[in-house]
């Protein structure tokens, strides 16, 4: 539930934040040309503006700069919202940047709703922005209960700065039951870790039941191990009935 109330909070910031970006060219040139005319002119700034984003200024005009550092805000503005549509199963298609945004606002409310629910936290009345503040109240003593039982402290701390330092010292945790098992951890991510684990643990439960099966004359080849320990199980249940009737 925590990672899941982080990726709606990544996802509302998106909506939040994007229409107000540093691509919002307009806006912000004339803010910088009234506070820098004493350094630099307007198209001065412009250019260096466009030249951050890799848009050539040969021979054009301040307006020409302007309007295309506005259309690289708008397109960075729709690839932001499509990605975050795609996060929520949205369908983007025919939809306006407004609509597009409008639906995602209106999905992220639904999923807040949904963790406000399971957590007994109130969402009426409540903005996305008011019920996401309602939300990390909420899950900050779980985070802060999780947090003591791997030894790290919590004062004065975020939870999103609580969540990093819970998650380092979970894969500080997980490298340590990989050595003790004998899987190699270098340059693998925790789920590659967990991922080499479990298949070490298969292995070895694997291993134990043919040579069980060996031992009782049962044939593995083209079997599961689950197959395997089935005819272990059957085999033993027949062996102790016999054994019981004498």
């Amino acid at each position: 539930m925590l990672k899941k109330l982080t990726g709606i909070a990544l996802v509302g910031a998106i909506v939040l934040t994007v229409p107000i970006a540093a691509f919002a060219a307009n806006a912000q040139a004339n803010t910088q040309a009234t506070t820098s005319k004493s350094t630099k002119p307007v198209k001065q700034l412009l250019q260096d503006k466009a030249q951050i984003f890799g848009i050539s200024t040969d021979g054009k005009t301040s307006e020409q700069i302007k309007a295309e550092l506005k259309a690289l805000s708008s397109a960075k503005h729709t690839e932001q919202l499509n990605k975050a549509a795609a996060k929520l199963g949205i369908s983007t298609d025919g939809k306006t940047a407004e609509q597009l945004k409008a639906d995602i606002q209106a999905a992220v409310q639904v999923k807040l709703q949904e963790k406000a629910a399971k957590l007994g936290v109130s969402a009426d009345g409540k903005t996305n922005k008011e019920l996401r503040a309602a939300l990390k109240a909420a899950v900050l003593p779980k985070l802060q209960e999780k947090a003591a039982k791997l030894g790290v402290t919590t004062d004065g701390k975020t939870n999103k700065e609580i969540r990093t330092e819970l998650q380092a010292a979970a894969l500080t945790s997980l490298k340590e039951k990989a050595t003790k098992a004998g899987v190699a951890t270098e340059g693998k991510t925790a789920k590659e870790i967990r991922a080499a684990l479990k298949a070490s643990k298969e292995g070895k439960k694997a291993e134990a039941v043919n040579k069980k099966a060996a031992k009782l004359g049962i044939s593995t080849e083209g079997k599961t191990t689950e197959q395997v320990f089935a005819e272990i199980e059957s085999a033993l249940k027949a062996k102790w009935e016999k054994q019981a009737q004498k």
